[in-house]
This record gives C-alpha cells, structure tokens and sequence, in this order.
C-alpha cells in the first residue's frame, strides 16, 4: 500500500474501507456509508493528480482546498487521460453531505446506487493508478537521460 500521509495513501485507505463496507450495508439495508466512503476517496484519487500535475502553487492550493468532485475531475481531464466523465464525479460528490448528515437534504441510498458508487470509484481508482504509473515512468526515464549526460554527477 502506498504510503498512508499523502492523498493516493488515504485514497487507497478510503477505497478498502468503502468496497468491505458494502457487505456490512447490504446487511443494514442501508448504502449512505458506501457512497459517502466513494465520494471521500475519488476526492482524494483526484487530488493525488492534481498534486503531480498542476506545478502553479496558488492554482494547485486552490484545487487541494476543494470538494467539488465535478471540478477536480474537469481539472483532471484537462491534463490526462481520465475515463470518467466530469457528470459522473458530480454524481458521486453529490451525495456526500446529503447521504451523510441529516437535515432537509437527507436521502437515503439505493442499493443501485451504492453498487454504482462502487463502479464508478473503481473506475476513478484504476484511470488514477495507469496515470500516475506513467507519470512516475516518464520522470524515471527523464532522470535516466539527465545520468547519461557526464555534466550530470549525482554522487557530488
């Protein structure tokens, strides 16, 4: 597992926490803890590409600093390659504060909808790890071509 202090550690914790929770819901009867445990983790897979792609520190704090699934994911898509649609996110982010404290707003959630929180956040989860892999790939191979150079002396 990734390390737990940083957002795809808390991202993976998150994703575990939500997927083994759902047998526990289907025997409540009730997915509120599933969706909202979704809507918790996408935000934080997102968050970990926004960290490695957005170097603009105030736009970066900015896109850190929110909750709003639909615009983590336009950010997303707007340097990568991301298979879920920004509807989708906006979707998922919708029912976090209403699947997860009472008030006027409060709903309770569909098996069908918990299912889909699932896919969805398992769709985010697999399109976060293939980008940030490649990512990592591309630096690894930046430094490698920085080592060819005899300019270039780590070991000082």
């Amino acid at each position: 597992m990734e390390k737990l202090n940083s957002y795809i550690g808390m991202a993976e914790n998150d994703y575990l926490y939500a997927k083994n929770g759902l047998e526990f819901c289907k025997q409540l009867g009730n997915y509120n803890p599933v969706v909202s445990g979704c809507a918790q983790a996408a935000e934080k897979y997102l968050k970990a590409i926004v960290e490695v792609f957005y170097p603009m520190a105030d736009e970066t704090t900015d896109l850190l600093r929110t909750h709003n699934l639909r615009k983590l994911c336009d950010a997303v898509t707007d340097v990568c390659k991301f298979s879920v649609s920004s509807k989708d996110c906006k979707w998922l982010g919708d029912f976090y504060f209403d699947a997860r404290y009472p008030g006027d707003n409060f709903m309770k959630v569909q098996k069908k909808d918990g299912f889909e929180a699932i896919r969805l956040l398992e769709e985010i989860r697999k399109n976060t790890l293939e980008v940030l892999d490649e990512k990592k790939k591309q630096r690894e191979d930046i430094y490698g071509k920085l080592r060819e150079f005899k300019a270039f002396d780590d070991t000082l």
